[in-house]
């Protein structure tokens, strides 16, 4: 072998030295708090041992008064994207339940695959252990619609109205092949993915200035240990999988879908698949709002879903 050759061959080995050690500096940083009960005495609300672990869960208003259960979407922050609407709801006199999905907010990260299993049977259970066994209205936004016309789809006689927030059941995920392999996947999610995170979701929101005061709490949940694993895990078995055949299995006249008009993952032209499917669905466009609309326009959003609901009765 020449010299030049063992002088390439030293070189290459040194940076490939060089950049494992950056990578494992920059992975050490990330995800470095434990879900526990110190990690958890800021958390509002209370906490419920089901099969899969703990789960977090806010239940406020009279114990007779009508049931409205809130499911949120993928986003790491849980049930703090109610901040702005539960206040409304209780002024109203509903009963509110919400909750944190496995793997977000507060809730424990199991070892198991993220995917529509998962979450019916922790929504079952959390709604069988807390005996709420009245039927409720329902308003799930985002990742959190497929989970919830799963469980109207299965138990009818429990779900009376559902609100749709720019529902995520279509399956337009496309996940890279290359996240199939060991090696590269921890390379893509902690090398790539992980330092973006946060500032990939900024397109999501119209009003910037609020993007940024909710990008704080985002980086504190994102920073307890599993997001990387659970978040890939609902990219593989959830957001990859069309689940809008749902919809037939919901009863005519049930269902309002509200989306943000400068939603980047719900165009206006995605309507098509939802009404083609459900004929009766009632939408409604909210401008100024990305993918959270009863965040970004709490007010008209909050309206809103009192009047349908209200009318529903």
């Amino acid at each position: 072998m020449s010299r030049r050759m063992k002088w390439l061959l030293t070189l290459a080995g040194g940076i490939i030295l060089l950049l494992t050690a950056a990578f494992l500096i920059i992975k050490q940083g990330q995800e470095t708090a434990p879900l526990n009960e110190h990690t958890r005495k800021s958390a509002p609300g209370q906490f419920i041992r089901l099969a899969q672990g703990n789960v977090h869960y806010s239940l406020s208003g009279p114990d007779t008064a009508r049931l409205l259960v809130l499911i949120h979407g993928g986003g790491c922050s849980g049930i703090e994207v109610w901040k702005y609407n539960i206040p409304y709801l209780l002024s109203k006199g509903y009963r509110v339940l919400s909750y944190d999905l496995y793997g977000r907010g507060y809730s424990d990260r199991p070892e198991t695959a993220y995917d529509l299993c998962l979450y019916r049977e922790q929504l079952t259970a959390l709604l069988d252990t807390l005996q709420l066994r009245q039927p409720f209205d329902m308003i799930a936004m985002s990742m959190g619609a497929p989970i919830g016309l799963d469980y109207a789809a299965s138990h009818p006689e429990r779900v009376k109205q559902i609100i749709l927030l720019g529902p995520a059941a279509s399956g337009d995920l496309h996940p890279s092949k290359l996240l199939r392999i060991p090696v590269v996947r921890d390379v893509l999610m902690s090398g790539y993915w992980y330092p973006r995170a946060v500032e990939n979701q900024r397109k999501e929101f119209v009003n910037q200035s609020l993007f940024n005061s909710y990008a704080e709490r985002l980086k504190h949940f994102m920073n307890f240990r599993g997001y990387k694993r659970i978040t890939l895990s609902s990219w593989m078995n959830m957001l990859n999988q069309s689940q809008l055949y749902l919809l037939k299995k919901i009863p005519a006249g049930k269902m309002l879908l509200i989306y943000g008009k400068q939603d980047p993952f719900f165009p206006k032209e995605k309507l098509n698949s939802y009404t083609a499917l459900y004929p009766t669905l009632e939408v409604h466009e909210v401008d100024s709002a990305g993918h959270m609309p009863h965040y970004e326009q709490p007010q008209e959003v909050n309206e809103m879903m009192w009047k349908y609901l209200e009318e529903k009765k």
